[in-house]
């Protein structure tokens, strides 16, 4: 299986990243992966580290993203 581990510069954090399939493992190696992977820890980290109201406005901006992404997939942008 393919992985990725993400650290941040500091040592605050550390994580490994492992996938099933081609279409997954394609994603791991794309150019922009770590950066995209790292951000994505760091907004969840924050997130739940600052409580609420935080943790369920990062959801809710990941899933208009998610919602926006699918709406783009079968429209074919």
């Amino acid at each position: 299986m393919p992985n990725r581990l993400i650290s941040d510069q500091a040592g605050l954090f550390t994580c490994e990243v492992e996938v099933s399939g081609p279409i997954l493992g394609q994603a791991l190696d794309h150019e922009s992966a770590e950066s995209l992977l790292h951000s994505a820890v760091i907004v969840a980290l924050s997130a739940l580290a600052q409580d609420n109201p935080w943790p369920q406005r990062a959801l809710d901006s990941l899933a208009e993203l998610m919602l926006q992404m699918r709406s783009d997939a079968l429209g074919g942008h």
